[in-house]
């Protein structure tokens, strides 16, 4: 089934907008944002940023304005300030991780994103050597690299 027609019956599901739609590249950077179960400062300032790059690169994909502020700021509201059903990250996030016609530059900017998103901020002080970054958070961003198709030793240069 394509993306578009999974989409379509999530939307109905759970009430989405359609231009959730070209949010889709977000979902892997909630989902780490939200694996503590809270949205730190730190973490929605990094996601304010690739959602600034995002809206760029989709009208730049389109060649007109598709995005506005307002469309992102809807879209943040109910999944950023919002922690939104488990059901449907899961769900949004297989649509993103199926879809082969994602360019490889682009889920490498997904990946960074994800990687400072998990850096971003800790839950407790003092943390040990290997624990700034939660470990369902690594499981999770090593489960992306390889949905990506994406070796942790390649370098956003190497694409």
């Amino acid at each position: 089934m394509d993306r578009q027609l999974l989409f379509e019956q999530l939307a109905r599901e759970f009430d989405l907008k359609p231009v959730d739609f070209y949010f889709l590249d977000l979902i892997p950077l909630i989902e780490v944002m939200w694996m503590d179960g809270k949205n730190q400062k730190g973490e929605l300032k990094i996601l304010y940023q690739f959602v600034l790059e995002h809206i760029a690169y989709i009208d730049q994909a389109a060649g007109t304005q598709i995005l506005t502020v307002e469309d992102a700021n809807d879209f943040l509201d109910r999944f950023a300030h919002n922690k939104p059903p488990q059901k449907l990250l899961t769900e949004l996030h297989n649509i993103v991780t199926q879809d082969k016609g994602v360019a490889e530059q682009r889920k490498m900017d997904i990946l960074e994103y994800c990687l400072d998103i998990s850096a971003a901020c800790v839950t407790k002080y003092p943390y040990g050597i290997r624990d700034r970054v939660q470990r369902d958070e690594k499981e999770f961003l090593l489960k992306l690299f390889a949905e990506f198709n994406i070796s942790p030793e390649q370098s956003a240069e190497d694409l």
